[in-house]
């Protein structure tokens, strides 16, 4: 799927970005970071397309979670990991919006879980952008960073796509790594 992801951004650039961070969200930021440093387009573009994109999508699941909250709640996928959101939101409010954006299957639920919460959309702006911005320097940084790094190393070497799908395998480690973590500390904190 990172292939075929990968080159989809380079073909379409940065509508391509942000249309992938509206729906799959951490990998195309990560992907994005990889194409920009390719040179296809500039980093800057990249994070500020990947967090309109994400910003987009995150309006949109938390309009419905204004409008349609109550059957949301009812889903399965809510029912799922709306424990998980309640407890982040209970500890820390409604900067649990940021949050969500590195405790793996938790953004939409959260979304909808602040639209049903009636938190005022003003609010949801600031507080959600912030986050969207974030979420976008972590991970296209990561890509960005990871793809420099194997670029470096290469030298001599001309298999660049070797080193620059190890770079991307590298960077999902580090996201699966740190939204294991996030879990974690979710499900120790149930105990508190």
């Amino acid at each position: 799927m990172g292939h075929h992801l990968q080159a989809f951004l380079v073909r379409h650039g940065l509508a391509a970005v942000a249309i992938g961070a509206a729906f799959e969200g951490d990998l195309t930021l990560i992907l994005a970071g990889v194409v920009a440093r390719l040179g296809v387009f500039a980093f800057p573009a990249a994070l500020i397309a990947g967090a309109l994109g994400g910003f987009v999508a995150d309006c949109g699941w938390y309009g419905l979670g204004r409008l349609r909250g109550r059957r949301f709640r009812e889903g399965r996928l809510y029912r799922r990991v709306g424990p998980s959101v309640e407890r982040m939101a209970h500890r820390i409010g409604p900067w649990q919006l940021v949050a969500s954006r590195f405790v793996y299957g938790t953004k939409a639920a959260s979304m909808v879980f602040w639209g049903l919460q009636g938190l005022s959309f003003p609010r949801f702006v600031l507080i959600d952008g912030l986050g969207c911005l974030l979420g976008a320097g972590v991970f296209g940084g990561i890509g960005y960073l990871l793809s420099g790094s194997a670029t470096a190393l290469l030298g001599k070497v001309q298999r660049l796509e070797l080193w620059l799908l190890a770079a991307v395998v590298a960077g999902i480690v580090v996201v699966v790594a740190m939204h294991r973590v996030a879990s974690r500390e979710l499900g120790g904190s149930e105990a508190d």
